[in-house]
């Protein structure tokens, strides 16, 4: 029975880390979601590139930072849980905090 437990707990560790690592990876998808909602943040905005400017990503999100015409917008995109569901994109204004 413990041998068992063990093999479980390893088994759960991998999926975590094999999720956190696909998290972490910059994908075109929720660039193109960052890309969406970039200028949600004023209404004259205007990107000044189809490229994000800085790209930080880590295990449960992705920052975006694009130059527009109104200044840096950070975007941060999430997704619904943790490591699983549809991502979710949040403009802010300002440069990407550190």
């Amino acid at each position: 029975m413990k041998g068992w437990i063990g093999w479980i707990l390893l088994v759960l560790s991998l999926l975590i880390a094999l999720a956190g690592y696909r998290n972490s990876r910059n994908e075109p998808e929720t660039e193109e979601l960052a890309r969406g909602v970039v200028c949600s943040v004023a209404k004259d905005c205007k990107k000044a590139s189809e490229r994000p400017h800085t790209v930080r990503t880590d295990y449960v999100r992705r920052r975006y930072e694009w130059a527009t015409s109104e200044g840096p917008v950070h975007v941060v995109c999430k997704r619904h849980l943790l490591f699983i569901g549809n991502w979710t994109c949040e403009a802010k204004q300002g440069a990407l905090p550190p």
